[in-house]
């Protein structure tokens, strides 16, 4: 074999293998795969990736997730959604020996294309200008698709790596399931490290926010007064409810100031996502009795569910003799979710060498600094590595636009660099045959 440096190898291959990148990133948005709560479609999806997985030669497993061993007695187990044909899908290649493992976990799963209106079809797959849209090209086919890849580049190569690599595709992500990723905790196999693809726009996440939604519900006694009634406005106390919400927002923000990771980075919100009352259907004149407000908490690592609540319920007592309405109405909470915990990647020396190689082959892919790890602006399933399982998890994954909007796409160049930062991750952390002679400068 030519000695020649690895990265160029890998770019040469990846140069050369555009189209059929692009081939499989479309096969997976063309493969509708919604999750519809409490079931969903991701079988189609599932399916294709564990035949993808066999043609390239890996150890393929499509389990159905209920028959994992103590899945539903978990406590991070979410109950209540339904698991009949949606099975979990996990391809193992094995390495020669005297490496570390790594393993590469998406989410098969996409949310719906909504009612608003797509310029481009959301199943089409469709190439323009650079970008690839349709609904999960960025969140995250786009990511899965460029672990298969990088996968497949090393193989071509025939590029002997010592330690394992892991490829699965779990169920259930999106609105706050996560029980997928738990039972391929449960399941395993395990690796020394684990990268998610969410799109991270090519940055280094070793942490990520947790976040929960609940609902807030005020009855009161609503109409017209012409002879004395007493009316309770149930709108009124859902109005205040927002105020006192935002109130909350900044005192949250001073109770848990941004941590180090998370100072060039979106911090923690808290915001109220929807306020419904009324009937449209119902004549205009006929006023409600109810009145709701869906809202959003998120939080840094070591803040639980628990704790949120609890912050909220005593910050809403102190505050709401504040609130007439709120007063008039008392409030009923209820969870919308399941709450996603912040988690981050152990703060040791398997972690730091991990992150270390992954800037370093990050700025070989891209020819440029990749810049200092950052704590990720939104939440996502590494909790089930971080919190439950033996496996850090890393997230790292494409640029784009538009998740779970309208025209949603993922920007192509960063797609073939997030393969070759992939495969020069893999080469790098498993380790390679040094009798095949891929030098590294």
């Amino acid at each position: 074999m030519k000695q020649e440096r690895l990265s160029d190898r890998i770019g040469e291959w990846m140069a050369n293998n555009q189209a059929s990148a692009v081939e499989l990133a479309q096969q997976l948005i063309r493969t509708a795969s919604v999750n519809r709560p409490p079931s969903g479609d991701e079988r189609a999806v599932q399916q294709t990736i564990a035949a993808w997985l066999r043609a390239e030669g890996a150890e393929v497993e499509m389990y159905d997730i209920e028959s994992v061993r103590g899945l539903v007695d978990h406590p991070a187990y979410f109950p209540g959604r339904e698991y009949a044909g949606r099975p979990n899908v996990v391809g193992r290649f094995r390495g020669a020996g005297g490496g570390r493992s790594l393993l590469f976990s998406s989410h098969a799963d996409t949310v719906a294309e909504g009612r608003r209106p797509w310029a481009f079809p959301p199943l089409g797959g469709l190439v323009r200008e650079g970008r690839l849209y349709g609904r999960g090209a960025y969140d995250m086919k786009g990511g899965l698709a460029a672990s298969l890849m990088a996968i497949r580049c090393l193989r071509e190569l025939q590029v002997e790596l010592l330690g394992d690599v892991i490829a699965e595709s779990v169920v259930d992500e999106e609105y706050g399931g996560s029980n997928g990723a738990l039972a391929a905790r449960l399941h395993g196999p395990d690796a020394d490290m684990a990268i998610i693809p969410e799109p991270s726009n090519l940055k280094l996440y070793p942490a990520h926010l947790g976040g929960g939604a609940w609902k807030a519900r005020f009855t009161g006694k609503n109409g017209i007064v012409f002879n004395g009634e007493q009316i309770v406005n149930p709108l009124d106390a859902a109005v205040e409810f927002v105020q006192l919400l935002q109130a909350f927002g900044r005192y949250w923000r001073e109770r848990w100031p941004a941590p180090e990771l998370w100072r060039g980075s979106k911090p923690a919100e808290v915001f109220a996502m929807k306020l419904v009352t009324g009937d449209p259907t119902r004549e205009v004149a006929e006023m409600s009795d109810k009145a709701e407000v869906d809202f959003w908490i998120e939080s840094y690592p070591g803040i639980s569910g628990e704790q949120v609540l609890e912050a909220f319920r005593t910050f809403y007592g102190s505050r709401v003799d504040d609130y007439p309405a709120l007063l008039a109405c008392p409030l009923e909470l209820s969870p919308i979710i399941r709450y996603l915990e912040a988690s981050a990647v152990p703060e040791d020396e398997r972690s730091r060498t991990f992150i270390r190689l992954a800037q370093a082959a990050g700025e070989r892919a891209l020819g440029t600094s990749v810049g200092e790890p950052e704590g990720a602006p939104f939440t996502c399933d590494a909790f089930m590595f971080n919190l439950y399982s033996r496996t850090p998890a890393l997230v790292l994954g494409p640029t784009g636009g538009n998740a779970h909007a309208p025209d949603e796409y993922l920007e192509l160049d960063s797609y073939f660099a997030l393969i070759r930062w992939y495969a020069e991750l893999i080469a790098d952390w498993c380790g390679v045959d040094s009798s095949l002679g891929a030098e590294r400068s």
